[in-house]
């Protein structure tokens, strides 16, 4: 007899209340499995974030895992949990549009978390999670919030992508991984101060998707169309690339860094992103971004 999506759901969601059993180092789950295992520990997180329950975040996260938070501050493991010892800020929580992306033994789970405070107030954050097969279990290894400002579209953006007369003519970065994600990184950057929209096209995944400061997700197409905008030319006076830190999980890079910008109008802010980088047949593509805004221009 075959069993139901939400009674399979329901026993993933079992296990991960129960206490953790190492299963050997390689006993990696398949997509399928680990995407049911995944959607019952985001579900299990949620709830855990409204109790405040910083034992059960201890299991479930690394020993290196950072967030970038909602307001754009990073915040260590320990910081992380510290915050979860108080009050819980929410009453009710739910999450939707959930979904899980598998690289081997690291995935990538994009979503929204809404919360509503005991005073009646509501929040909605998108937020991407990334998660490692270590020791036997799945452990949370980075995350980023990003606050949906009023108004904006629950759905993707999805768009045209536009014409590009001439491909990208450069070369790729050789070298050891560090190396090459360091370059390509400072690429990236690069190429949205000169709205290069031939090297996104060379660089992004056709899985690509971005989470932008304001909340809304974009996939590859739309991402495209936006970056063949002249933003840097138009309005920005400087934008450069700092407080840069790269890691590597195998085939898959997590990059964090900020762009501490300036406007042409004098106005400064701060945006802080994670990229995301997987290797596929050896070559490094771009498969996520998500950008928080940490100080908005003032």
């Amino acid at each position: 007899m075959a069993t139901s999506g939400s009674l399979l759901l329901a026993i993933a969601l079992m296990a991960t209340l129960s206490p953790a059993v190492a299963a050997p180092a390689s006993a990696l789950p398949s997509p399928a499995e680990a995407e049911l295992q995944l959607r019952a520990i985001n579900h299990r997180f949620a709830d855990a974030y409204r109790r405040s329950d910083p034992s059960y975040m201890d299991r479930l996260t690394g020993r290196d895992f950072m967030l970038i938070d909602s307001n754009g501050a990073w915040l260590d493991r320990d910081a992380f949990l510290a915050r979860l010892r108080g009050r819980a800020p929410f009453d009710e929580v739910s999450t939707d549009a959930v979904q899980v992306r598998a690289f081997g033994d690291l995935a990538v789970l994009h979503g929204v978390f809404h919360g509503h405070t005991p005073t009646g107030e509501r929040a909605s954050v998108r937020y991407t999670d990334v998660y490692a097969w270590q020791d036997g279990r799945w452990q949370l290894v980075s995350g980023q919030n990003t606050p949906i400002k009023p108004g904006m579209p629950a759905q993707d953006d999805v768009a045209m992508p536009p014409h590009i007369a001439t491909p990208w003519q450069g070369h790729d970065p050789i070298g050891e991984d560090l190396a090459v994600l360091t370059v390509l990184n400072e690429q990236y950057v690069q190429a949205f101060r000169d709205a290069d929209v031939a090297w996104y096209d060379a660089h992004l995944a056709p899985d690509y998707q971005v989470v932008f400061g304001d909340g809304s997700r974009h996939d590859r197409s739309a991402a495209l169309a936006d970056f063949a905008k002249p933003y840097y030319a138009n309005g920005i006076a400087s934008f450069p690339l700092n407080e840069v830190r790269i890691r590597v999980f195998g085939d898959v890079a997590l990059i964090h860094a900020q762009n501490a910008y300036t406007l042409k109008d004098g106005r400064k802010g701060v945006n802080r992103y994670t990229d995301i980088w997987a290797k596929r047949d050896g070559r490094w593509w771009c498969v996520a971004a998500h950008i928080t805004v940490h100080r908005p221009p003032t």
